[in-house]
């Protein structure tokens, strides 16, 4: 199972796809990102547009990770460049989350 998963995570289509989504992913967070801010956290229902915004956080770390996680294994095998978009990308995802849980994002 694990060399299954392995082998299918070092193509690299599969690396190009997953970057693909994180990408779409982090565009659709920040088209959510004033559910977050001055705003969203002066409506009514601003727990609702919080977990809205962490589910898609959440999400977009996800890919980006896997997708890291995957052009990794493949640069094991074939020496292929370092995934520097989606580890920048997992990066932002966390000063996103700091931003978020310590409240600076509503200010």
């Amino acid at each position: 199972m694990v060399s299954e998963l392995r082998t299918l995570l070092q193509k690299p289509v599969i690396g190009s796809v997953l970057t693909v989504a994180a990408g779409v992913s982090f565009f659709f967070n920040c088209m959510l990102l004033p559910l977050v801010g001055r705003a969203g956290t002066s409506a009514p229902h601003a727990d609702k547009n919080r977990l809205a915004f962490l589910a898609v956080l959440g999400l977009t770390f996800l890919l980006a990770s896997l997708a890291s996680w995957s052009k990794l294994v493949r640069r094991a095998g074939d020496r292929s460049p370092l995934p520097y978009w989606s580890l920048s990308l997992c990066s932002v995802c966390v000063i996103l989350f700091v931003l978020l849980i310590t409240g600076r994002l509503a200010i």
